[in-house]
């Protein structure tokens, strides 16, 4: 604190050499106003930028609350715990709307006047289905804690034709490219509205979510597929029309494992850290789509076999795993400018997002890295979420006509609430996402009290990120060794190229 007086000093010196050299003649007490009234214009930029910074983070990122309970004497009183603690939370997600607040406060209310606990399983699908009530894909409670959760042996990944089993542990590898149509008697068309019920948002992003619940033992019995809390009975059909069933004994998951998307499974290669004794289900052809290889690499360039066009895949829009994202963009840019592509085919599916600051200005510099008449196709499915749909809609806003979207629709509509943070119940030890600001890109969204501020720097205004060529994600063709969406995109690529070269 000693220090100030000799900063201050040390400034004020400073200045008036600087002001001298400009004005050598200034009269001494001039100077002194002069350098008095920099200080203090300075001293109040700061303040004021240091309190807009403070107002920032005090209104889109409140800590988590304190969770200091005492030791519970019963199940029944972690249990009231873990619910006090909840409603805590869930009162600083602001997606709800008014009704949907009042329907989760009530059904909290119901949990805290039951006289008995809940089993475990079913108490954290309450809380989930309360939580999904802001009807916000990013309000949401995990649907695994982080160890002992039970698991099935199984991997599946939702196709257009239903869910198939693409993982399994050896002793089930007969199930493998199974369609899953019963779990306990239940069929799917009855299982999956369930599932839909544990995560808001649209519906296909629900859809996505429900084929990585559908594999937690705990799920199915918090909901009442499963009678038995440790194992569950699946019926899948096989591609060649054999039913095979099997009871499936659950594992817990380790500490330090989680559930990745079901995409990652469309890949065969092995999956880090966990199921290594594992096998994969393989397309009938032989081949895995070469845009569902390499998933480890979260970022890659890739030029289009014989054609001028290049694919540029993002599964993150964030450093992941080691691997940063800025120098990628960068020497992309950089390859752009010196070779211009006649097409770029964005592929954003899967990309979870991240922080959209770090592709404002590749989105926004791309149309102008194309060669004449060159023409960017995004791909997109349920799983572009969050920064990655601000990225869709940066570039959809910057290239217009040149933009054509295809494959399935992002994972949110174009208003949604994200920003928040996590909070993980003291005995469930399960964490809940509240989410406290607010995005709008199809309207002007002003209002300073729930609107993100930053996005008032980073501007995007789009109609609509519906695809304009919708290609589904189906198995038949996965398996046949091919990836639709992309085939499509590189068609269109090539006629462009086809074009282009008649032209010339």
């Amino acid at each position: 604190m000693q220090r100030l007086p000799n900063l201050c000093c040390h400034f004020t010196d400073i200045s008036a050499q600087f002001i001298l050299s400009l004005w050598p003649n200034m009269p001494v007490t001039k100077l002194r106003r002069v350098v008095l009234v920099l200080l203090g214009v300075i001293l109040a930029a700061v303040a004021v930028v240091g309190g807009l910074l403070l107002a920032f983070l005090f209104k889109f990122h409140h800590a988590a609350p304190s969770a200091n309970y005492p030791v519970p004497k019963s199940a029944l009183e972690a249990q009231r715990q873990d619910l006090d603690y909840f409603a805590r939370v869930m009162a600083l997600d602001r997606a709800f709307s008014a009704a949907a607040r009042a329907e989760a406060e009530s059904r909290v209310a119901a949990l805290r006047a039951l006289p008995e606990a809940l089993p475990s399983p079913k108490l954290q699908v309450a809380l989930m289905q309360a939580m999904a009530l802001a009807d916000n894909g990013h309000s949401r409670m995990d649907g695994t804690a982080d160890q002992g959760t039970l698991i099935v042996p199984l991997r599946v990944t939702r196709f257009e034709e239903g869910f198939y089993v693409v993982r399994a542990a050896a002793p089930y590898r007969d199930m493998l490219g199974g369609r899953v149509d019963s779990i306990d008697g239940q069929s799917f068309e009855q299982i999956l509205p369930q599932l839909e019920t544990l995560r808001g948002g649209v519906e296909g992003f629900r859809r996505e979510n429900a084929a990585v619940f559908i594999v937690v033992q705990d799920l199915l019995y918090g909901l009442g597929v499963a009678t038995d809390p440790k194992a569950s009975t699946w019926t899948v059909t096989l591609p060649d029309g054999r039913v095979v069933t099997h009871r499936l004994e659950a594992y817990p998951l380790r500490k330090g494992d989680h559930l990745p998307s079901d995409e990652r499974w469309l890949s065969s290669e092995p999956a880090k850290g966990f199921e290594k004794d594992w096998i994969a289900y393989r397309p009938r052809s032989g081949e895995t789509p070469e845009t569902w290889r390499d998933f480890d690499n979260h970022f890659r360039l890739s030029p289009v076999a014989d054609s001028c066009a290049q694919v540029v895949r993002l599964q993150s829009i964030g450093d992941a795993d080691g691997q940063a994202i800025a120098p990628f963009l960068a020497a992309t840019e950089g390859a752009f400018r010196a070779y211009p592509p006649c097409a770029v085919i964005l592929d954003l599916r899967g990309d979870g997002g991240g922080d959209y600051t770090n592709t404002w200005h590749f989105a926004h510099s791309l149309p102008g890295l194309l060669a004449s008449g060159g023409h960017i196709f995004i791909l997109t499915d349920p799983l572009t979420f969050s920064a990655a749909i601000t990225t869709t809609a940066f570039v959809k806003d910057g290239g217009g006509n040149r933009v054509t979207i295809i494959g399935e629709p992002v994972g949110d509509r174009l208003s949604f609430f994200s920003e928040g943070s996590q909070a993980c119940l003291p005995n469930l030890k399960v964490c809940a996402y509240y989410q406290t600001g607010k995005h709008d890109y199809g309207h002007a969204c002003n209002d300073w009290h729930e609107c993100f501020w930053l996005n008032w720097f980073y501007p995007v205004r789009v109609t609509s990120l519906q695809p304009d060529i919708t290609v589904p994600r189906r198995f038949e063709d996965w398996n046949a060794g091919h990836d639709a969406a992309y085939l499509m995109a590189q068609d269109l690529a090539g006629r462009l190229h086809t074009a282009d070269s008649r032209r010339h």
